[in-house]
């Protein structure tokens, strides 16, 4: 059951394609004997770099030109042919999952995300929150701002507390406010820059977070999950995995899954989940609705995400992963980054395992491999150019 013949040549669409996660996403589907190709807005990335990518289409950047991205799109549809289109980022997979019915129906290729109503959900911060309150799935206080609200959502939530935009990538306007006071003069700002807002309860975290990785099939069931312990991140208030190890954590998956339930959700989704320093506690505290940067660690897992996505989409079905076969403790580095956060960390001589092992048969890399060393190059001027930048790093560092 779930195998799919690749007897004809699946040809695969992957957006937002200068992402870290094309690299081995794009090595995985030509191991299946697929033809990738991949929009990217940038020609110095990682993604870009790879040489796993058959056909590399310089198309404009769908987070700063969306109207220009979506005219480039439908024209490129028109000349190219493909089976399945995959975002890897998250505004690529806002982008599509409001275009996936016209897609679908004029084009006749299968979108690997969800319709806009279920996306709209899990994308949303405030809305997921309701989710897990009104299903009893662990999350912290939460509730949403409006100038007229600010008193009293800060007598629900308490400080300190969060500052979030219901929809933003990354840790972009994300702002840690302690009292009322803060919230007053910090969250007009926020608000004018990101649209709507919520206040969430802070989490005193370890200097750990988790990451939980879900294909959801269509049938209900768990195809495959992935569950990492990310250890080192940047940046250093709370960012992208820098290093994580595979580890098992079933309590926390079944929350994931019954989360993914109650959103009756298909397909690929990844949860960001902090635990509570003081009383051990797990929070979810956001859906990311596609592949994450981190997701060579479900590779090196020996979960195969690839295959369930070509399975699932153009196959008959993406069969069950027999958990037996997954390896913890592997240890995945995207080395780029993991550069910026020696740089910065005071820990970095102190942090167990070493920062200077490179190698080890457990170990392996987001951003290359020897076998295709110019990702791991190109990233790392990529990011470079983009902490030069002072708006970048006001809205990734502030808080």
């Amino acid at each position: 059951m779930g195998r799919t013949e690749l007897n004809s040549l699946k040809r695969i669409l992957l957006l937002d394609g200068e992402g870290v996660q094309v690299v081995c996403m794009a090595r995985e589907l030509n191991k299946l004997g697929c033809e990738v190709s991949a929009l990217c807005a940038q020609k110095v990335s990682s993604g870009y770099a790879t040489k796993y990518l058959h056909h590399r289409y310089k198309s404009p950047d769908v987070r700063l030109q969306e109207e220009a991205f979506k005219s480039y799109f439908y024209e490129h549809l028109k000349e190219h042919k493909y089976d399945l289109i995959i975002p890897m980022g998250d505004v690529s997979a806002y982008f599509l999952s409001r275009e996936k019915e016209a897609v679908e129906q004029q084009y006749d290729t299968p979108c690997a995300v969800e319709s806009d109503a279920t996306f709209e959900l899990a994308n949303d911060k405030q809305k997921l929150m309701e989710v897990c309150k009104r299903y009893d799935i662990v999350h912290p206080k939460t509730r949403e701002l409006s100038i007229e609200s600010l008193d009293s959502v800060a007598d629900y939530v308490g400080f300190p507390a969060m500052i979030k935009p219901n929809l933003s990538a990354g840790a972009r306007g994300i702002v840690k406010v302690e009292n009322k006071g803060e919230l007053h003069t910090k969250f007009p700002p926020i608000a004018k820059e990101f649209g709507k807002c919520t206040l969430q309860q802070y989490v005193e975290q370890p200097d750990y977070y988790y990451n939980v990785m879900l294909f959801r099939r269509r049938d209900g069931k768990t195809a495959a999950s992935t569950v990492i312990k990310i250890r080192r991140f940047f940046p250093l208030k709370g960012g992208s995995s820098c290093y994580s190890e595979t580890v098992e954590h079933p309590f926390l998956l079944k929350q994931c899954e019954r989360c993914l339930e109650k959103l009756n959700w298909h397909g690929f989704a990844d949860f960001d989940v902090l635990e509570d320093k003081v009383t051990g506690e797990l929070k979810i505290i956001e859906i990311n609705p596609r592949v994450p940067s981190s997701l060579q660690a479900s590779f090196a897992a020996g979960v195969n995400f690839a295959k369930i996505f070509v399975d699932e989409y153009l196959g008959s079905g993406a069969e069950v992963f027999d958990m037996s076969y997954y390896k913890v403790g592997q240890q995945v580095r995207w080395f780029g980054l993991d550069v910026m956060w020696f740089l910065m960390c005071p820990q970095r001589f102190s942090f167990r395992p070493s920062w200077f092992r490179f190698w080890g048969k457990n170990v392996s890399y987001h951003d290359g491999t020897l076998a295709d060393p110019l990702p791991m190059i190109a990233g790392s001027l990529q990011g470079v150019v983009k902490y030069l930048d002072p708006n970048f790093r006001k809205a990734k560092l502030k808080g």
